[in-house]
């Protein structure tokens, strides 16, 4: 059995007299421990999960509420750390490994999804690539809901959730986190954007991006009746990206904005080849 300990320290209002609004309070807990639930299931299973019973070697627990603010402890149970998902990708049972990787998985999918600048990213990134290709966004996807559920006492009783492992502090949540994640400003026309597909996950229609206009990697989902050939397209630019070769290609999309004009993601509804004359 393997334990890993992270805290949820609540500051700032109300929190700093040892308590929270009950139902504001008791939502956030649940939508954090909901969105670590998630990740930890996934790093059990190898499966995106958004709702429903979750597999049993990865639990989390939570302690009662210790003085100093209102703190919580929240406590990940995996049973059988040999048979994960996560150990395959790692090629390693060693007890610092998983631990490391895990915690590492949770604060990079918490930091995507909050809109935090995430930098342990390049010490993790040999890591992250090991993952199947368009995983990751598929699991920023899966807890964004409950990430936004998690900052619901976010200046209605705390002003700030930190997430701790032993004395180190892995994240902040504030009213800057609630304000990225709960807004999702879809423009209403569709553009046209050149891109090159780094990711997918056609099971999902998740993935990323690289966008040749603003210079900058943008998670993706692919519309639900997407036009024929849409899958194939991109597919193509993975493949062509992974091999070394020229992969930029030309997507109808809409962009989803944060309250601060940042580009979240990219619904995108076809995808065509470039033609012979827009190849550099």
């Amino acid at each position: 059995m393997l334990e890993i300990r992270y805290k949820l320290q609540y500051t700032g209002d109300a929190a700093d007299d040892h308590r929270l609004p009950a139902h504001d309070g008791a939502t956030s807990l649940e939508g954090i421990t909901w969105s670590f639930a998630l990740l930890g299931n996934y790093l059990a299973t190898g499966d995106i999960r958004k709702r429903g019973n979750l597999d049993k070697r990865v639990r989390f627990y939570l302690a009662p509420a210790s003085r100093g603010s209102f703190t919580n402890e929240v406590i990940a149970f995996v049973t059988e750390p040999q048979s994960l998902f996560l150990t395959s990708i790692l090629g390693s049972v060693a007890v610092g490994a998983i631990t490391t990787a895990f915690t590492g998985f949770v604060k990079h999918a918490v930091t995507k999804v909050c809109g935090l600048q995430d930098d342990d990213h390049a010490q993790f990134m040999r890591v992250l690539d090991r993952f199947p290709s368009g995983d990751l966004e598929a699991n920023f996807d899966a807890i964004e809901p409950a990430m936004s559920r998690a900052h619901n006492v976010i200046g209605s009783g705390a002003a700030e959730l930190n997430i701790i492992k032993g004395r180190t502090q892995l994240l902040k949540l504030d009213t800057i986190t609630k304000s990225y994640v709960n807004s999702n400003f879809e423009n209403p026309e569709n553009t046209i954007r050149t891109v090159s597909v780094g990711a997918l996950n056609a099971n999902t229609g998740n993935g990323r991006v690289y966008d040749v206009e603003t210079k900058k990697t943008i998670p993706f989902t692919v519309d639900k009746e997407p036009r024929p050939g849409t899958y194939a397209v991109l597919s193509s630019s993975l493949d062509r990206y992974i091999g070394g070769l020229p992969s930029n290609i030309k997507v109808t999309c809409r962009e989803i904005y944060s309250h601060d004009d940042r580009i979240k993601k990219l619904k995108i509804f076809s995808a065509n080849n470039l033609k012979s004359s827009e190849h550099g």
